[in-house]
């Protein structure tokens, strides 16, 4: 499963989201306040998940341009 976060305009909030029940996707919507700490929460949750090494994290980092 991946993650992708969006963000919408206000105006068009009701285009996307009947996009993503039209093909099954889980999503949530967060409000200012909660987005920080969402992120936060997802991240750690990744991070535990040992799907991805560190090497292949930097290694894909390096190739989209990143120093690291």
């Amino acid at each position: 499963m991946k993650t992708v976060i969006v963000n919408i305009p206000d105006k068009k909030e009701n285009m996307f989201l009947d996009f993503f029940k039209k093909h099954h996707l889980k999503i949530h919507v967060l409000k200012p306040e909660e987005d920080e700490e969402m992120i936060a929460k997802w991240i750690d949750e990744g991070m535990e998940s040992g799907e991805v090494s560190e090497n292949e994290i930097f290694e894909t980092l390096r190739k989209n341009g990143v120093k690291v």
